[in-house]
């Protein structure tokens, strides 16, 4: 995917983030033009000129919008890199504001599924997120193990 698209796909999920509430949280924009600041994908003339464009469709109507920026994921051929940034870019959305509304949570939730990326990767680099159900896995990857040395499977 080149990085043009990508882009938009990105900016489409921060705009989605933002808005999944039912409000556009002025914390919530700031935190957008902090990652935009450090971010390979945005440049300030890009934020400003599509933010605005995105954020009323989205608020015209969140559900089409946010279908489809689903359906763009899912045909998308996005690398591990590329999940991990829309994940990172929603998490610190949501989180912008210091409360995570249920709604934000869910479209959290409908973002992971959306995506490939496995349990253990988003762990080692979010830690624990308790509502995808994401605790402690280094306790399971250790049941697991010993799963596999129980059955006899070796691991090299």
């Amino acid at each position: 995917m080149d990085n043009n698209t990508f882009k938009n796909l990105l900016l489409e999920t921060a705009v989605s983030a933002i808005a999944c509430d039912g409000s556009v949280d002025e914390k919530e924009i700031e935190a957008l033009r902090n990652i935009e600041k450090n971010s390979p994908y945005f440049s300030s003339d890009d934020l400003s000129k599509d933010l605005g464009k995105y954020l009323k469709n989205c608020e015209k109507n969140l559900e089409k919008f946010q279908s489809s920026l689903f359906k763009k994921i899912k045909k998308a051929k996005l690398n591990i890199l590329q999940e991990l940034s829309l994940m990172e870019i929603s998490l610190r959305i949501i989180s912008a504001d210091e409360k995570e509304e249920e709604d934000e949570i869910n479209f959290v939730k409908l973002l992971r599924s959306n995506l490939s990326i496995s349990d253990l990767i988003l762990y080692q680099r979010f830690g624990k997120i308790e509502y995808l159900g994401i605790l402690n896995f280094e306790e399971n990857f250790v049941d697991f193990k010993e799963k596999d040395e129980s059955d006899n499977i070796a691991m090299k």
